[in-house]
């Protein structure tokens, strides 16, 4: 879905005053960006019958937990009242108590709204009427047209109170797509700066880049088990660039001595960290980061101990990978920083 051209069609539909129109092009916008709360909210202003408005919403939230159905049924309710309440009443019912809550879906309010106008232009004292029959007419029509229009003021307010959750749902959306394309924008930086540092200074690192990039659009189980290999193999070149394995035990910074063999790919990335970068601000920045990879790559080993057709979500996989850019992306641009 196009949601700038929507977002549009929203803004074009309100300045024409087609509010059911603006409600219908909300509705498209918040089921496919999987906005159930809203999607409930527009639907209900569709179909104030609940019975209707239950029958539509189950196709979206069948798949939701019951507290979640629960929490959307009461939540658009409570929208619903909000926008239709009157500080007015328009009648009594039989108990005497004044109705101020107007039940209307939103695709009959223009149609009303044009069919009470008609009603009162109708309402014209016919020529040639006597003077008592004049009196008796004007009598008897007075308190009509008051309620008409009574009526007619509570379909603008209705209306004037959708319109502005369709402009402000519109806009809500807009900021959210804005600030999506504002990270998209800065994490294909994060990756191409990264890609041109290790093109420049490790062959084998970028290779394993590429190759787990290549994967990522994929939903394939059996690619993302090979993306979380390449993931895994893309770390560990990494580590080998930064800080080779070395044979015999080596006395760490901390004053222990350890093996920094060639599996111990993780330890040797954080004794690279901990020996190059002497600030502690910045490297705890870059342990964080490791840290965080680290978990990641625990969980990268038992995929691999399981064999490549292990069951992986294409969310882990992704994330997997994002985080190796960026620990990448930080400690390229340390080194850079320090050095220029």
């Amino acid at each position: 879905m196009d949601y700038n051209s929507a977002i549009e069609r929203v803004y074009q539909h309100l300045e024409d005053d087609h509010v059911d129109k603006a409600v219908m092009t909300c509705l498209r916008i918040s089921r496919n960006l999987n906005d159930y709360l809203y999607t409930a909210i527009f639907l209900r202003e569709m179909y104030p019958v609940d019975r209707d408005f239950m029958r539509i919403i189950y196709d979206d939230t069948s798949h939701l937990k019951k507290d979640a159905q629960k929490f959307l049924y009461e939540q658009s309710v409570e929208y619903w009242i909000d926008s239709h309440s009157l500080g007015f009443s328009l009648e009594t019912n039989e108990y005497g108590e004044d109705r101020n809550v107007l039940a209307i879906g939103v695709g009959e309010i223009k149609p009303e709204l044009d069919q009470w106008e008609r009603t009162i232009q109708d309402l014209v004292l016919p020529p040639s009427m006597g003077e008592y029959d004049t009196a008796a007419f004007t009598d008897r029509y007075t308190n009509q047209k008051a309620q008409i229009r009574l009526r007619i003021k509570a379909l603008h307010t209705i209306k004037e109170r959708i319109k502005t959750r369709c402009l402000n749902y519109a806009i809500r959306v807009e900021r959210q797509l804005q600030a999506q394309r504002k990270s998209i924008n800065f994490l294909e930086q994060i990756h191409n700066d990264v890609n041109n540092y290790f093109k420049a200074h490790s062959d084998d690192v970028y290779v394993k880049l590429q190759k787990a990039a290549q994967l990522i659009d994929s939903n394939d189980p059996e690619d993302l088990s090979f993306l979380l290999t390449e993931v895994r193999r893309a770390i560990k070149a990494a580590a080998d660039f930064f800080y080779p394995p070395s044979i015999s035990p080596v006395k760490c910074s901390d004053g222990i001595v350890r093996k920094l063999d060639d599996e111990e790919y993780l330890n040797r990335l954080q004794e690279y960290l901990w020996t190059t970068f002497r600030k502690s601000t910045s490297r705890d920045l870059l342990k964080a980061d490791l840290d965080y990879l680290a978990v990641f790559a625990r969980k990268l080993n038992d995929v691999a101990s399981k064999g490549v057709h292990a069951e992986v979500s294409a969310q882990e996989a992704k994330q997997g990978l994002l985080g190796l850019y960026t620990f990448l992306f930080n400690v390229s641009y340390k080194l850079q920083e320090e050095s220029g």
